[in-house]
């Protein structure tokens, strides 16, 4: 004869004690990921010295989904010529300007961008770029090494695009850092 308080719990119902917390972990991960916070990987140095390669970086999409793009930002996006990958590169050109690119300058509607990330020059690729409205100008921090902009078919990225913020560099661990904006 059973014992008074030492009734038998269901199987299902120790089981289920188990799985459920389970299942909400993942989806708010699920969630958050989609919504709130990814990462992403750079496996090139056309972000160098910000973003060294390889690198493994924090991307915070409520920065970019409820603000505005500006202009110095370190964005992900879908890469103009192919929406199926993933590009990381600083903003220069918000909609509507004119950029133009020297060997050792940038001038955004005829002033001198002021660049303190910026080490080397600006390579071969030279030229002026006329933003469209709703769209942006991308370019690398190492720029005689990065595919930006500059190069592209598409050379400008539409708002709908841009995914989020680069806000940290996650891995390695000795490169751990806040990405300067």
């Amino acid at each position: 004869m059973p014992q008074a308080g030492s009734e038998r719990v269901p199987v299902w119902r120790q089981v289920w004690g188990w799985v459920y917390p389970i299942v909400v972990g993942i989806a708010i991960a699920l969630i958050l990921r989609r919504w709130v916070v990814d990462a992403a990987i750079v496996p090139t140095p056309s972000m160098d010295p910000t973003i060294p390669a390889p690198s493994y970086i924090l991307v915070n999409k409520l920065a970019t989904e409820f603000g505005t793009p500006y202009r110095g930002e370190v964005v992900v996006f879908h890469f103009p010529d192919d929406p199926s990958q993933i590009y990381v590169k600083r903003i220069i050109g918000l909609p509507g300007d004119t950029v133009t690119v020297t060997e050792h300058a940038v001038y955004v509607n005829g002033k001198q961008l002021y660049e303190p990330y910026i080490h080397v020059s600006n390579g071969s690729a030279l030229g002026t770029y006329h933003v469209p409205p709703g769209c942006y100008f991308m370019m690398g921090d190492n720029r005689p090494v990065s595919y930006d902009s500059r190069l592209w078919v598409h050379h400008y990225v539409s708002r709908s695009a841009i995914i989020g913020q680069a806000e940290f560099v996650i891995f390695p661990l000795s490169q751990i850092h806040h990405i300067s904006q």
